[in-house]
């Protein structure tokens, strides 16, 4: 049997103490290192795609709107100007008694530029979008459809968020309207 002794000098007890505190500190924890931002695509095709990706899906989300379907809901990809925007033209439509139904769909997406280093990625497009199986209909369901109309439409598209959540921010039509 091994006896331990205690320190019996005030010198031996403050030793002690000062041993015992200096294992406390080596045991708690260590401050949280600040993460370092991540950037919001790992390149600039990346960065493309996802924003053809949420194009295509708000396109297919407007046409399920115009179709009826109660769950559409193409504002959950718009922010910004653009969700403003699509709130604008909806109310300008019922106010017109005006429905525009059919399909849009992406004939051609060229990327402009994407800053997609930081957290929050910026990623610019033009999109020639296909309009021709889209109808503008009045309240009695005529198709009042200009007969000038082009095919196709080209727009400006710029999209900000990251790979969990890319929204379009603002869309205006290209220096070029039809493609």
């Amino acid at each position: 049997m091994t006896l331990v002794r205690t320190a019996s000098t005030p010198l031996a007890a403050l030793g002690v103490l000062v041993l015992s505190a200096a294992m406390l500190v080596g045991c708690s924890p260590q401050a949280e290192p600040t993460p370092t931002p991540t950037a919001a695509f790992a390149s600039e095709e990346e960065a493309f795609a996802a924003a053809e990706e949420t194009y295509r899906a708000y396109l297919e989300a407007s046409a399920a709107r115009a179709d009826g379907i109660g769950e559409a809901n193409p504002e959950r990809y718009l922010s910004g100007a653009a969700l403003e925007s699509d709130i604008q033209t909806q109310r300008e439509l019922v106010d017109a008694g005006l429905k525009i139904v059919g399909a849009s769909t992406i004939h051609d997406f060229v990327g402009l530029g994407a800053d997609f280093n930081a957290s929050v990625a910026d990623i610019s497009a033009e999109i020639c979008v296909d309009i021709s199986a889209s109808r503008v209909l009045d309240k009695d369901g005529s198709d009042v459809t200009p007969p000038n109309r082009p095919e196709r439409g080209n727009v400006k598209v710029v999209f900000s968020g990251s790979k969990e959540q890319l929204l379009i921010s603002s869309t205006e039509p290209a220096e070029s309207s039809t493609c």
